[in-house]
């Protein structure tokens, strides 16, 4: 199969690039500037040179492609809405027609499980739940506003939509963030840490695409998770410890929290301050609203089973 791949540089897209080439596929990948363009050729990947604002000058590039796997997208949480309804909305948009003008047959976006976190609870939900009104980040927005207009589009190709959960694993960056937090005695579990969170990691995400690629029907939406559901505070201590680094026993109540994150958020809108807030609405969020997921229709649709269990995911870390 001749797969195009965007966001091969990425956490996730790398890994995609890696395991189809595994599997005998062939992949051309999306290229901005020269640094892409060599980490990409080392993956084995052809490359295309060029951006989502240019996608005319390149799209001839897609003729022949069996799919796209289009997991580019800047994977930040505060800025100005124009700039993520340009990077996040338009650019799948733009990509999935000029895909349909080359004849392309598939198209894979990967979106995200923020698309449906607002304020409430996202217990034993299904991919049938609601969109909120305003998810509780304007990544969310973005990847909300994607879908919909993904799907309104008129397409000769079949589109698949992912949503991932918190995706983990060797190279994830939010680990990072985190542990930094915790050294500089920023880091506060929020109602003690003890609501249940999903999580999926990236080899898991992997395997959701790779099994989209042949199966599914237009217009499909599945969650991906690792199927193993926990309380934030015992899945984010486990990824402490792979580091060397305890967890801290600081806590702030949920309502406090949310409250501060809310005023916060206020003053940075009302000023125009472009750096992110100190606390937002979707930091609090993450570990703190509870998620379950319901992903019968993964398993059933696309025959979906993780192929990384928690275990194995830590000692990755550990080992790597």
């Amino acid at each position: 199969m001749k797969v195009f791949v965007t966001g091969g540089t990425g956490f996730l897209g790398g890994r995609v690039i890696a395991r189809l080439k595994k599997e005998g596929h062939e992949i051309t990948a999306l290229a901005r500037g020269e640094s892409g363009v060599r980490t990409l050729k080392e993956a084995g990947a052809t490359t295309v040179s060029g951006t989502f604002t240019n996608i005319s000058e390149w799209e001839k590039s897609l003729h022949g492609m069996d799919a796209i796997v289009h997991c580019a997208a800047p994977v930040v949480f505060w800025g100005k809405w124009s700039d993520f309804k340009r990077d996040m909305v338009q650019a799948t948009v733009d990509l999935h027609a000029a895909g349909d003008r080359q004849g392309v047959k598939r198209f894979i976006h990967i979106s995200s499980e923020s698309v449906l976190q607002d304020k409430g609870p996202l217990l034993d939900i299904d991919e049938t739940h609601p969109y909120p009104t305003e998810p509780n980040s304007i990544y969310g927005r973005a990847k909300k506003e994607t879908e919909i207009a993904l799907l309104a589009q008129d397409s000769s190709s079949i589109r698949i939509i992912l949503r991932p959960t918190f995706i983990w694993g060797r190279g994830e960056k939010a680990l990072d963030s985190m542990i930094a937090k915790i050294r500089s005695g920023e880091f506060m579990w929020i109602d003690q840490g003890r609501e249940t969170i999903e999580m999926v990691h990236v080899e898991n995400v992997v395997e959701a695409i790779v099994l989209a690629l042949s199966k599914g029907s237009d217009k499909d939406i599945y969650f991906v998770t690792d199927d193993n559901p926990m309380p934030a505070r015992e899945f984010f201590t486990r990824l402490f410890a792979t580091r060397g680094v305890e967890a801290p026993t600081k806590n702030i109540g949920g309502g406090l929290a949310r409250l501060g994150a809310g005023i916060v958020e206020g003053i940075w809108k009302l000023f125009g301050i472009r750096n992110p807030p100190p606390l937002s609405r979707f930091e609090v969020a993450f570990v703190s609203q509870p998620r379950r997921y319901n992903i019968a229709r993964i398993k059933n649709g696309l025959g979906y089973k993780p192929v990384v269990d928690f275990k194995t995911g830590l000692e990755t870390l550990v080992s790597g």
